[in-house]
């Protein structure tokens, strides 16, 4: 081989290389290549959410006219941004590689048809879209998952708590605050309106303390319950009336051991709320929401 031939051979390698290089460089790596959606049901198409621990404890959600409700808790509002979320997270989730495609692997990460942690069933009316097994953690905020029907099981970025099996997990925590702003509101020996951004004391004598009556709107504003009680109660301790632009509601208070209960008068269920919330409310009376005359001319003479 003469000397021009060898120098065009080793112009062609570099020029095969540079063009290797150029390829393969504007490759995705393989787990990228491999990486397809973990979620194959169009989200807005989902009316209907079923997750079970195969235990008995299951959890339905429905959709009703843009809201999520739960139909086997009293058909109470669940947090409808907690329930799009999850839905928009799986939307977002990618499979990659799988970490095994055998039967073993599948009982071995309880993706299993018949052993899992949890199976979350997305459903459009009484058609199930898809059905995902959700299984053992293999590391933090890790899930191993497989779709129904397939073999693979991917390790994904989710956590099982974000599929939680009780209903009180999905409630609508602030389904017990004012829609809109608090313009009157009557107590058990006080009783206001709102006149501009003062309070105006509208039964008895004296002045309302409009800081004080302030805080007690921002705590029924702020209020949180915490799931329905099954208890029987009989008689409040304290009752609260409100008016927030032509809705009115009663609230009762009620107190059982170290427990602090909250009924309205829309709903038919109790509720358990925190003992800050409560004592926050039931603790205040015309004694600190009222000023009197004569406390101002104790005031002036101090």
């Amino acid at each position: 081989m003469n000397r021009f031939n060898q120098i065009l051979i080793a112009a062609l390698l570099v020029q095969a290389i540079i063009a290797g290089g150029i390829f393969f460089g504007n490759q995705p790596p393989a787990a990228e290549q491999l990486r397809t959606a973990l979620l194959s049901a169009d989200k807005n198409e989902v009316d209907r959410i079923t997750i079970d621990e195969g235990d008995g404890k299951q959890t339905v959600l429905t959709k009703a006219d843009g809201i999520w409700l739960l139909p086997d808790y009293h058909q109470l509002p669940a947090d409808n941004s907690k329930v799009d979320g999850i839905l928009a997270r799986l939307e977002a989730t990618s499979s990659g590689w799988p970490v095994a495609t055998t039967a073993s692997g599948r009982d071995r990460f309880k993706v299993a048809d018949d052993s899992f942690q949890k199976k979350v069933t997305l459903s459009k009316g009484d058609d199930d879209l898809q059905t995902l097994y959700l299984g053992t953690s293999p590391g933090f905020r890790q899930l191993h998952i497989r779709r129904s029907g397939e073999d693979q099981v991917y390790a994904v970025k989710l956590n099982s708590y974000d599929f939680p099996s009780q209903h009180s997990s999905w409630l609508d925590k602030t389904l017990l605050q004012p829609e809109a702003d608090i313009v009157s509101l009557k107590g058990p020996d006080f009783a206001f309106n709102r006149l501009g951004d003062d309070w105006q004391l509208i039964e008895g004598e004296g002045e309302a303390v409009n800081d004080e009556v302030d805080k007690l709107i921002r705590t029924l504003t702020r209020l949180s319950v915490h799931g329905v009680e099954d208890v029987s109660v009989d008689d409040s301790e304290y009752e609260l009336s409100i008016s927030a632009a032509g809705d009115s509601y009663i609230y009762r208070f009620y107190k059982e051991g170290s427990n602090h209960y909250i009924s309205r008068d829309d709903f038919n269920e109790v509720f358990r709320i925190n003992q800050s919330d409560y004592e926050n409310i039931t603790g205040l009376s015309a004694t600190q929401l009222v000023k009197q005359a004569d406390d101002e001319e104790k005031e002036r003479d101090s």
